[in-house]
């Protein structure tokens, strides 16, 4: 045993003691010390070769557990003494139903994914905030003169388009007047038809009502177009602003900007992708890119987010929403509340040639409806009954109006005494001849055809005979919706924050680009006069007043059927984090707080944020608006994360790289799946 370590240990043979019984080495080792009370470094390296195999065995385990004991001690101290803060970088993708073919902020509104984009792309005079509140965007101050006829304005300074130009009035003026211009047909010219517009300098303009309206601010939200870019397009021939690149390439001065483009073989645009646009005159976004991809039905978009080609899907019908959590668990359900109700609308244009003209027939399909069902079986409970075209909350809802209560026996009644009658031997109902057919079209999507389906059999139980055609999103706009080329229409509209129902129901809206999809035979009564008298109401108590008035004639009369208030439910994956919305205006509005949305992150000790906060000498915004101000930025966040003592610093170092060791595992996990 030369350079035996355990030597000074093992004790010496007594006189007499039998020279060929050998002690086992491994006796010799432990059993042999003699006066150290605590073997060396070195020898404890011999501890598990002198166990016998149970007890090593133990012993791994015992370690294991100890190790792991003391990792986990120290990491849940760690995990609670430091907080997560979102970080610049990454980027975003998502899949939309729909293709891009006006990204106009004054053509958009006809088109979902021209909405989406446009609100991403362009600034607004104002905007709604995460919370659905009114708060300016391009605007810094403005007053409201004492009769409510003259807005004033000043817009904020600095702010530049994406190619570098400056923002000014002349902006604001130009779009103003593209969309009052009638051969533009934007669909948000009712809003500002007869509306005055000056500029007084640079940054300052004024607008002039004829009379007051006071939801006149909640009309400015949308975009502002570059004068520089569409002013040669607009002065050669208005019909040019259709057919110019810009509007699946524009330029705008909001958070994104336009980076590239992808289409397929026969040109059609496959994927849209923006990028952060560094000269945004609000705090930046944290994430870098987002990309939009595009599909022609909800089905193949699910089927997408399913198979992990995308990280969102910007609409999930209830009868999908459980098949994809299986099929992707990565995804989370986002529910919000949208200012929208879903109903069957009738045009009557062709008069008594068409059997929705007759008033029995529509209230006979009004006790038909059976709500409750179609809220449970379609939208899983997702949704309300809704009787009115004023939502519940809004200024003018009415609880008691007149409701027509699902009622099979009240509904074959009414058809009796209509003269729409049929005999044992007959399927469908008759009256002087003609039989009760008539067609409903639709969008072909899920919640919409099992509406539908439902709606059908409960009608031709009662004796109607009911065709459905169904037609694309795109399509619907184009072939069905433009020309008001339809007998019946299900479709959902969006309302907006305000009630102001004139561009839904007034007469000068039921033709292209106005959104009035309900055609009577006739006019309907005071309807027009009580639509302009609530506009220039200044009194709420007034406006109500109106409003009940304008809803019991469409409960007597029956332009339309209202169904259900739908929720709008956004799919996104668990790495997005920042999404707080939970009230929208319109789709587009999910994206109102984007530039808190993120999927990078570091740690940072709570105690340096509590004393940055009590000292308020350094902020922890995301990247900033100027090249300056991102400078002194970045300097202030790697002070907080770094510049403490070295042992934070090696520590903060060490927490970036668990999150990176993260990311990469759950990339690596998306990989395996």
């Amino acid at each position: 045993m030369k350079n035996n370590p355990f030597k000074s240990f093992i004790p010496k043979k007594k006189e007499g003691e039998n020279k060929e019984k050998k002690a086992d080495p491994s006796e010799e080792l432990i059993y042999g010390v003699s006066d150290k009370k605590k073997p060396s470094w070195e020898q404890t390296k011999y501890f598990f070769k002198v166990l016998p195999k149970k007890e090593r065995i133990i012993a791994y385990v015992a370690s294991m557990l100890l190790i792991a004991g003391v990792v986990g001690l120290i990491g849940y101290a760690y995990f609670s003494n430091t907080e997560a803060i979102p970080q610049n970088g990454g980027e975003y993708t998502e899949a939309l139903v729909g293709y891009p073919e006006h990204i106009n902020p004054i053509l958009a509104q006809t088109n979902d994914v021209d909405m989406d984009l446009s609100r991403l792309i362009f600034s607004g005079l104002f905007k709604y905030n995460e919370d659905q509140e009114l708060v300016p965007d391009l605007v810094e101050s403005y007053e409201i003169s004492e009769d409510q006829k003259e807005y004033s304005f000043k817009i904020k300074e600095g702010v530049v388009w994406h190619d570098g130009e400056p923002l000014t009035a002349e902006d604001i003026v130009f779009t103003i007047g593209a969309i009052q211009d009638e051969n533009f047909q934007s669909p948000l010219l009712p809003s500002l038809r007869g509306v005055g517009v000056e500029k007084v300098d640079e940054y300052n303009f004024k607008m002039f009502l004829k009379e007051p309206f006071a939801p006149f601010l909640s009309t400015l939200t949308f975009g502002i177009m570059p004068k520089h870019i569409w002013f040669d397009a607009y002065s050669v021939s208005t019909k040019n602003v259709l057919l110019t690149e810009y509007n699946i390439k524009p330029i705008g001065s909001g958070p994104y900007q336009f980076k590239e483009l992808v289409k397929d073989r026969d040109g059609n645009i496959k994927s849209f992708h923006l990028e952060k646009n560094k000269n945004y005159f609000e705090r930046l976004p944290y994430l870098d890119n987002l990309n939009f991809i595009f599909y022609p039905d909800i089905t193949a978009a699910v089927d997408a987010a399913a198979a992990k080609k995308v990280e969102s899907v910007a609409f999930v019908p209830f009868d999908m929403q459980e098949d994809l959590h299986k099929r992707n668990r990565k995804l989370e359900y986002h529910y919000l509340r949208l200012p929208q109700y879903t109903a069957i609308f009738f045009n009557q244009k062709e008069g008594e040639d068409n059997v929705l003209a007759y008033k029995a027939v529509r209230e006979a399909m009004a006790h038909g409806i059976p709500r409750k069902k179609i809220i449970d079986d379609v939208l899983g409970g997702n949704g309300e009954p809704i009787f009115a075209s004023i939502l519940p909350g809004y200024v003018g809802y009415n609880e008691e109006i007149r409701k027509y209560e699902y009622d099979i026996k009240k509904a074959r009644e009414i058809l009796n005494e209509g003269g729409w009658t049929k005999d044992d031997d007959e399927e469908y109902r008759t009256r002087n001849d003609r039989v009760l057919e008539f067609t409903i079209v639709t969008v072909d999507q899920p919640e919409f055809i099992q509406t539908l389906d439902v709606l059908k059999q409960n009608w031709e139980d009662m004796g109607m005979k009911v065709n459905i055609n169904t037609y694309s999103v795109e399509d619907i706009q184009t072939e069905v919706i433009k020309d008001r080329n339809y007998e019946a229409l299900l479709f959902g509209e969006i309302v907006g924050t305000d009630p102001d129902p004139y561009p839904f129901w007034h007469s000068s809206q039921d033709e292209h680009p106005g959104l009035n999809l309900a055609i009577p035979y006739k006019r309907l009564k005071d309807v027009d006069q009580l639509l302009e008298e609530a506009r220039v109401a200044t009194d709420d108590e007034e406006r109500a007043k109106k409003y009940y008035h304008f809803q019991n004639i469409l409960a007597d009369e029956l332009p339309a059927i209202f169904l259900y208030n739908p929720l709008y439910t956004y799919a996104v994956h668990k790495k997005v984090k920042g999404i707080e919305s939970q009230y929208i205006t319109i789709p587009s509005d999910r994206f109102a707080g984007i530039a808190n949305w993120y999927v990078k992150t570091s740690r940072i000790w709570k105690s340096k944020i509590e004393d940055e906060e009590e000292t308020d000498v350094v902020e922890l915004p995301p990247e900033s608006a100027t090249p300056e101000a991102s400078q002194d930025s970045t300097e202030a966040t790697d002070a907080v994360a770094t510049d403490a003592t070295a042992t934070d610093a090696s520590e903060e170092e060490t927490a970036t790289d668990e999150e990176a060791v993260k990311e990469e595992e759950e990339t690596a996990e998306d990989t395996q799946e």
